[in-house]
């Protein structure tokens, strides 16, 4: 299982998935946020606060993807998918 843990508005280390794979998305902020693809619609996962948990499936299609959260636009994280 590959997993995003949300702490301190931040979203962690870097993570890289297999093309397709489940993510989980942990948030152990008491603000909701989301994990939202900076490029198209390649995957937007909303969370909930104080330990809500939400899934999206990675791309299929290799490469590095930007993405950030729609509510605090400071956060930002990368995945990678090879």
């Amino acid at each position: 299982m590959t997993a995003i843990t949300i702490k301190d508005f931040a979203y962690g280390n870097p993570v890289t998935v297999s093309p397709g794979a489940t993510v989980t998305v942990t948030n152990q902020d008491s603000a909701a946020h989301t994990v939202t693809a900076d490029q198209g619609q390649a995957f937007d996962a909303k969370v909930k606060g104080d330990g809500g948990t939400a899934t999206f499936t990675a791309p299929t299609q290799p490469g590095t993807y930007a993405f950030h959260c729609t509510y605090h636009p400071n956060m930002h994280g990368t995945l990678t998918v090879k």
